[in-house]
Formats: C-alpha cells, structure tokens, sequence
C-alpha cells in the first residue's frame, strides 16, 4: 500500500472533511463521538500510504487461522505465486519468502481477488482438478486491485486463463475447470 495515492487522497479527504465538521461547528471532537473510529481507519491507511505498514492488517492477519506471514510482510501489493496452497496451513512451508518455489512448467492461471476465502477456494479447487486430471498448472494468486483492474474484472475472484477472462464472481464449479483444461492447447 506504500506509495498508493488514491488511498492516501481518500483517506485525506475523510480526514478534511471531518475536521471541517469540527471547524463549522457541525460536530464536536472534543467530546466522545463515533467519528473518531473514522478518524482512526483514515489515520491508519494515510499512515500505510506513507510507511507501507498497516496495524489492522497484521491484526487481521494473527485473527485468520491457517494464514501465512501473520507479521504482515506478505504484503498485496505483488502477486504472489502459489504452490499446492501453502498458504492453507497444510503445509509447513512458507509462501511469502523465496523458499516456496513456484512451478515454472505448465498452463499458467491467475486467480484475482483481495485474498477472500472465495479466492482461497478458487485456487485450491483449480490445483485439486489440475491433479486429478495430471494437468501442470502454475497459479498465481493476484492481490493488487490496480491489476485487477487492468483486466476490467468487478467482481472477484475471477480467473485469467492466457491473459483472458474466464471467470468472475464466485468460484468455478469442478467441471467448468475441467473443461478449461480440456481445452487448452497441448504444448
């Protein structure tokens, strides 16, 4: 989030416009008042802006169970490549650092979405069909919304197959997957 600045402009304007309310006499800081919870979220991501560290997010993080890097360096800015969902907890090893590594051979697949757990089951049922079919899948779990975006996706998660869309909104069923792979070019 380091440096994203629709973030930090955002989180300025709730930041003005409630110390405005303040000035015109609209409301009252001084006194306990619901308004300091959004003065405490905007401060936060102004400060995530600027620092690339978010208090919440490593909070959120220790909250989930079976979640990786709970100190937060997993950061959503990247994407991150995924190996047989490491990030499941049923593994032992890491998926943040450079100790997992990817598999470089295969049908290339993007799954993009915020890291939801309908994002976490997309990709787990992808490689669980991949498996079962003996199909070398490479997936990458893509975080960063700007890119997101960039594929003119709205809802999430969604699933790139070759730089094309072939998914969006919820996770793919068994036998959707299935016929993505059958037809996918033999290389």
């Amino acid at each position: 989030m380091k440096n994203n600045l629709m973030v930090r402009m955002m989180t300025s304007m709730i930041l003005f416009s409630i110390i405005m309310a303040h000035v015109f006499g609209q409301v009252n800081l001084f006194e306990p008042n619901w308004l300091w919870l959004g003065i405490f979220a905007a401060g936060m991501g102004l400060q995530a802006t600027f620092t690339g560290r978010c208090p919440s997010n490593v909070v959120g993080k220790l909250l989930k169970t079976g979640e990786c890097c709970p100190d937060g360096s997993c950061g959503t800015a990247k994407e991150k490549k995924v190996e047989s969902s490491c990030c499941s907890g049923a593994e032992e090893t890491s998926c943040c650092g450079s100790s997992a590594e990817s598999v470089k051979d295969g049908m290339e697949i993007k799954v993009l979405g915020t890291g939801c757990a309908n994002c976490d089951n997309t990709i787990k049922r992808i490689e669980m069909v991949a498996k079962e079919m003996n199909v070398a899948v490479n997936v990458i779990a893509v975080h960063d919304v700007a890119k997101i975006l960039e594929y003119g996706v709205m809802s999430t998660p969604a699933v790139v197959i070759a730089e094309m869309v072939v998914h969006s909104g919820s996770v793919p069923s068994k036998e959707k997957i299935q016929e993505w792979f059958e037809q996918a070019p033999q290389g």
